[in-house]
């Protein structure tokens, strides 16, 4: 009989089951997305390592099956460009998944995004990355991590033997060892499922109970015509499980219609196919019948707070006051699971895994407990004080009169900002660089070429042709390699023989007066000069000694090395505390061009340093192309940068939006509940109207209904998230920083919220507000 009302009650019964498995089925959708989360990365993480290479056995030599690659990232306007290049030594050699065969020297097989970003006017920069290659094939799915990856393979013949940045290989699709997470990770995980998966249920716990008011009143018509306490009960939960069903068949559509716009999502190199989106049998098979017992027991739990009889319903009473203590105790208890991690460490095993979702979703529905209790006490005080305007005091008139129905439509707000502000703190505490690390000196540019990708003996074309770069200040080139004393290198068909082979070496550095002063404090410096650099625990060769130069490489080529004397001439001085070049240390042996010609040292690793303008737009992608031309294997980066660091910035933007999408989730089932809130006060509405009330004050007081427990939400939550969120760096062990801008982000979008709940129940307030509605029959 309740599923029969559910459907067959006229159009106010449609509009509430409508309302109801809106509600459900938005629920179910991200439910259904959450268990499709294990599938999907999956998915996305066997098609990585389906294309990672497989290297040849140690110390084996070409053959027909052998390929030399190496790794040829790159970046374009802040979009990750993965790259590789690629040279075939025998006709069978493997071809990565998503090509039928390997790209020929001057040939590029590309992703279809990359392509079409290459034909579009917005991809003119980033062709010119590419002058002398040709597109002649276009990679499958199976060789892309998303569909919106932006990768290429890039066919040469200069690749010419293994070494640094270039591996021989025999198959693509090395599986490795499966990734295990550490500690910090599982912690950051696990807290982050239960923040953003707490809401729902309590706005599915709310959702099912749209349309409570009106169908009480038809319960006691039925008890009018003999129905008992217990047969009105089970009406009850079959109407809310006729809803429920309802919900279901909605959240299955909108979750099958959402599949598709995920093909376009990217975060941290990690995307989805449509095909990935696939919840897990095991986790879908668990919503249906855990959204179908939300649903009767919710529904059952609130009807033993009404009395239903056949003269009315009593629940215009003034309800008992709200206890406490037994509120405090889903805190308490998620305090006591939490507590001895953060003592002792947080453990390792399923056991403590479970002791740490369990104590953090207790925590977190802590305060959806204790938010009814604060709500009821200061809408009493305010309500005592007995000042403020007419809209005001109906405002909390109303509260008073049905308190839990709006401590129950906000505490899905609240519980969102109080876990997202937890997890908030606990990822820049972990991602972010202690603060002794964060330097502040100006932001360079690199552009290395490792293991002779651009010859030594090109160190100057090199820099001219990055100065030349428009938007480029500065570009101070740099040879950095090793050296070792000549007595402790053993003879060359010797090689290995002895421990002496194993002494180590002097970092070299060669490069002109102007960079050795950004290095090291050098002092007067002219063409010819020799520096020997040192801090407190440095050993430098001395003045007159003979030196072997780049002994590890010279043994890889099999060739004799080259040797050179450190002349008497040679200037002493210390090392600075601080580095003034990020990632430079400017100790050990300095040496201008003219003293140490760097054709010297074959493999050592080439390095400009770039100041660009900030003020030219696309800088850093004509350095990119200029680097691109003297090889592709160049590596360009930045560093040196002032504030947090990047990672932490990114995952912060992710979990704000994550946290954004949630608080918009539970605004729309704010709104329905405040839709379904002025239904039922059609006729009340109706009769202020009649008695000449003005529209205004009937609209700042739905403002005040709404805003009042929203903003006692989010002071709660704030707090409780903050105190949440120290508890677990305490247990990760990582510092604690406060992510100020973020929380004011999540405040605001809560305070959005409350504005658009209000300006959408506007014009339904303003069609109730007619005499008409006091009309019966």
């Amino acid at each position: 009989m309740g599923a029969r009302f559910a459907v067959t009650g006229g159009r106010e019964g449609w509009i509430r089951t409508t309302l109801t498995a809106l509600g459900v089925g938005l629920g179910v959708a991200v439910l259904l997305l959450a268990a499709s989360v294990p599938h999907l990365l999956n998915g996305a993480q066997e098609r990585h390592r389906a294309r990672a290479p497989v290297p040849a056995a140690q110390g084996a030599g070409p053959s027909d099956r052998s390929l030399l690659t190496a790794a040829a990232d790159t970046a374009y306007r802040d979009l990750p460009v993965q790259g590789r290049i690629v040279t075939a030594e025998g006709p069978h050699a493997p071809v990565p998944p998503g090509l039928s065969r390997l790209p020929g020297p001057g040939e590029l097989a590309v992703s279809p995004a990359l392509g079409d970003l290459l034909r579009s006017p917005a991809g003119a920069l980033l062709k010119d990355r590419f002058p002398d290659l040709r597109s002649t094939a276009t990679i499958r799915d199976e060789g892309l991590t998303h569909p919106g990856e932006l990768a290429f393979y890039q066919g040469s013949d200069a690749l010419r033997r293994p070494g640094f940045g270039v591996e021989r290989i025999t198959a693509f699709g090395d599986h490795g060892e499966p990734f295990r997470a550490g500690a910090p990770t599982v912690l950051l995980l696990a807290v982050s499922c239960v923040a953003l998966l707490v809401p729902v249920a309590v706005f599915l716990a709310t959702a099912v109970r749209f349309g409570g008011e009106r169908r009480d009143r038809r319960l006691a018509a039925l008890r009018l015509v003999g129905a008992d306490r217990a047969t009105t009960r089970r009406i009850a939960a079959g109407e809310a499980l006729a809803g429920a069903l309802f919900g279901l068949l909605t959240g299955a559509a909108l979750f099958l219609a959402g599949r598709v716009p995920l093909a376009g999502i990217s975060l941290f190199g990690l995307g989805v196919f449509p095909s990935d989106v696939v919840p897990d049998a095991r986790a879908a098979a668990l919503v249906a019948p855990a959204v179908l017992l939300c649903a009767v027991g919710t529904t059952l739990v609130t009807m033993r707070r009404v009395t239903v009889e056949p003269l009315g319903v009593t629940r215009t009473a003034r309800p008992p006051r709200r206890r406490l203590w037994w509120r405090l105790l889903l805190p308490a208890a998620g305090v006591a699971l939490l507590l001895p991690q953060a003592i002792n460490g947080p453990g390792s095993g399923d056991a403590a895994s479970v002791q740490l979702i369990l104590g953090t979703a207790l925590l977190l529905l802590g305060v959806a407990a204790v938010l009814p209790w604060l709500l009821d006490a200061v809408v009493a005080r305010l309500d005592g004080t007995g000042g403020g305007s007419q809209s005001w005091h109906l405002a909390l008139r109303r509260l008073q009169s049905s308190s839990t129905a709006a401590a129950r439509s906000v505490s899905g707000i609240t519980v969102a900002v109080a876990g997202a502000i937890a997890v908030q703190m606990l990822l820049t505490g972990s991602l972010s660089l202690p603060a002794a690390q964060q330097t502040r000196t100006a932001a360079w540019t690199e552009v290395d070429s490792y293991d002779g990708a651009v010859p030594t003996a090109r160190a100057g074309q090199m820099s001219s042709l990055l100065r030349a770069a428009p938007g480029v200040r500065t570009a101070h080139a740099l040879v950095a390699g090793h050296a070792g004393p000549a007595r402790h290198q053993p003879d060359h068909n010797t090689a290995g023989s002895g421990d002496d082979a194993d002494t180590e070496p002097y970092p070299v550095t060669v490069a002109d007066c102007a960079t050795l002063g950004q290095l090291a404090p050098v002092g007067a410096c002219s063409a010819g000069d020799v520096f020997l650099v040192a801090g407190p625990d440095d050993a430098v060769p001395r003045r007159g000694e003979r030196l072997v130069l780049d002994p590890v490489g010279s043994r890889s080529d099999h060739r004799v090395p080259a040797r050179w004397t450190v002349p008497r001439s040679a200037h002493r001085t210390t090392a600075e505390p601080e580095r003034p070049v990020p990632g430079r240390t400017g100790r050990g042996l300095l040496a201008t061009p003219e003293a140490l010609p760097p054709a010297l040292l074959p493999h050592a690793d080439l390095t400009c340093l770039l100041r660009l303008d900030p003020h030219t737009p696309d800088t850093i992608e004509y350095v990119r192309n200029a680097a691109a031309r003297l090889s592709p294997r160049t590596v360009v980066y930045r560093s040196g940068q002032a504030g947090p660091d990047e990672a932490a910035a990114l995952v912060s933007r992710g979990l704000t939006a994550c946290a954004t999408a949630v608080l918009l989730l539970i605004g729309c089932g704010l709104l329905l509940t405040a839709l379904e809130q002025l239904r039922e006060r059609a006729r009340l509405l109706s009769a202020l109207d009649a008695l000449g009330t003005p529209r205004a004050l009937l609209g700042r007081s739905v403002l005040w209904q709404t805003a009042v427990p929203v903003v006692m939400g989010l002071t709660l939550a704030v707090g409780w998230g903050l105190a949440l969120g120290a508890l677990l760096v305490r247990l990760a062990n990582r510092p604690l920083r406060p992510d100020w801008w973020s929380i004011l982000a999540l405040t605001g979008t809560a305070a959005a919220v409350i504005l658009g709940v209000t300006a959408l129940c506007l014009p339904l307030l303003w069609r109730l507000m007619r005499p008409d509605g006091l009309r019966t029959e």
